[in-house]
C-alpha cells in the first residue's frame, strides 16, 4: 500500500512539473485505480481528475469514488468520498460526467446512516437532469416503500422524510414527474411521521 501511495505521489509530482510527461503515466494510474488498497484507489482517482479532464478518465474517477463510498464501512469515509464528489461538480467538464453517474451514485443509499443518506440525496438532486429524473424517482419510490411496514426506528422516521422532501423537490424542478409522485406524497399526509406529513404540504 505504501508503495503504492509514494507511486501516486511521484507520478503526481513528475507531471506537475512536466506535463508532457503526463499522457506516459496515465495508463499506471488507470491500473492503480484496481489496487486492493482504499487509500491507494482514493489517491489514484483524485490524480487521474488533475492528469486529464477527458471524460473517460474522469467517468474512471467517478466510478472509483462511488466504488469506495459503497464498499467502504467507514462512514467518516463514505462523507469524504461523498465530499470529493460534490467538489468535482463545480467542474464543467466533470459535472456533465456527473450528471450521468446519478443513478450509480444513488446506490451509496444502501448506507444506513442518516448524514450519508442525506449527502447523497442532495448531491443527486444538483445533479439530476430530465433525462434521468425518471429513474431517480422510481428509485426513491423503492427506497420509501423500505421504509414502510419496518420496526419503526428514530432513523427511519428521518430517512422516510428526507425521501418525501426530496420527491417533494423533484416535482418542483421537473413539474412532469408530478403526476406520478403526488399520490405517493398524498399517502404521507396522515404519516405518523409529523415531520414526513409537513413536508408533503410545504
Amino acid at each position: 500500500d505504501i508503495l503504492q501511495l509514494v507511486i501516486v505521489e511521484l507520478i503526481y509530482r513528475v507531471c506537475h512539473q512536466n506535463p508532457s510527461e503526463r499522457s506516459k503515466f496515465i495508463r499506471c494510474i488507470y491500473n492503480l485505480l484496481n489496487s486492493n488498497s482504499a487509500s491507494v484507489r482514493y489517491e489514484a482517482a483524485g490524480t487521474l481528475i488533475t492528469l486529464s479532464s477527458a471524460p473517460t478518465a474522469v467517468k474512471a474517477a467517478v466510478s472509483a469514488y462511488i466504488d469506495l463510498i459503497v464498499k467502504e464501512s467507514d462512514n467518516n469515509v463514505k462523507l469524504i468520498v461523498l465530499d470529493r464528489l460534490i467538489a468535482m461538480k463545480d467542474v464543467p467538464s466533470h459535472e456533465k460526467v456527473l450528471q450521468e453517474s446519478v443513478m450509480d451514485i444513488l446506490r451509496v443509499l444502501a448506507s444506513p446512516d442518516l448524514e450519508v443518506r442525506r449527502k447523497t440525496l442532495n448531491i443527486a438532486m444538483e445533479l439530476v437532469t430530465s433525462r434521468n429524473i425518471e429513474e431517480m424517482v422510481l428509485i426513491l419510490k423503492k427506497e420509501i416503500s423500505k421504509t414502510q411496514g419496518v420496526v419503526e426506528q428514530e432513523d427511519t422516521g428521518k430517512y422516510r422524510q428526507l425521501l418525501v422532501r426530496t420527491l417533494h423537490s423533484t416535482c418542483i424542478k421537473f413539474p412532469d414527474v408530478s403526476s406520478s409522485v403526488i399520490p405517493l406524497l398524498m399517502e404521507f399526509l396522515s404519516d405518523s411521521n409529523e415531520l414526513a406529513a409537513m413536508d408533503v404540504l410545504i
